[in-house]
């Protein structure tokens, strides 16, 4: 009932935009938005002068740089981890009852990947909505795509066979940052009473940083996302796929 009501004043609002504006809605959008969107790419793809041949755009040092700190940070834990997560996803540890399939194989009690099998056990009684697997291309859907409809083409296009060699190395030491915003959420996501999985940046930026004592930094960054992933979602998740589309 709450969500049809929710669309129907949406729906209302967006005709109303049209009635307003008519065919110049585009164009009070773009009159509107343009100038704070100029300043922004500018900022963010402001360049840094390596020699004179080379400039990195700010955003890629920022990115790259959170990447690689990672992956040094964790001992190359997006290479070395590798074969845990597939055995993780393929359901491999797993299980309701009894002991694990690795420890019924070997009938050890000891250690298993570092963890008591006695808390292998209670974590093997899943806790969430969603089982491993979907849980990764859930992980996935939210991760690839946006940059794979065109932006590998184009990059191909204006940087030549060179844009793909440093798009694969971004892409595996990005692994480790998506291995941080992972554990981030699962550490500090919340489960309602009927089951519901509340996480995301918004709660570990404000439940992380309030452990750190700085509460009401944490809060005002929770609701920027927020509000900024609102956006988002409008912009990169609707708006660039249907004008990359076409």
């Amino acid at each position: 009932m709450i969500k049809k009501l929710l669309f129907t004043v949406y729906f209302l609002f967006v005709s109303s935009l049209h009635f307003v504006f008519a065919s110049g809605l585009d164009d009070w959008i773009d009159e509107k938005l343009s100038p704070w969107a100029d300043a922004w790419e500018g900022f963010v793809l402001t360049p840094l002068e390596i020699n004179r041949d080379v400039k990195i755009p700010l955003i890629l040092i920022i990115l790259s740089g959170g990447a690689l700190f990672f992956t040094l940070m964790f001992r190359f834990i997006n290479i070395r981890r590798l074969p845990l997560a597939i055995g993780v996803v393929r359901g491999k540890f797993d299980f309701v009852e009894g002991k694990s399939r690795e420890i019924q194989k070997t009938d050890q009690i000891n250690v298993v990947d570092g963890d008591n099998p006695d808390t292998i056990r209670i974590e093997g009684e899943r806790e969430g909505e969603v089982n491993h697997f979907q849980a990764l291309t859930a992980a996935l859907s939210a991760t690839v795509g946006l940059g794979n409809i065109s932006g590998v083409a184009i990059a191909i296009v204006v940087g030549g066979p060179g844009a793909m060699f440093w798009m694969i190395i971004a892409g595996l030491i990005g692994m480790s940052s998506k291995f941080v915003e992972c554990t981030l959420g699962v550490k500090y996501r919340e489960v309602g009473p009927d089951g519901t999985v509340y996480g995301g940046p918004m709660y570990y930026l404000s439940k992380g940083l309030s452990l750190r004592g700085y509460t009401g930094l944490g809060k005002v960054l929770g609701v920027l996302f927020a509000i900024l992933c609102v956006g988002g979602s409008f912009g990169g998740g609707n708006m660039f796929q249907a004008n990359q589309s076409s």
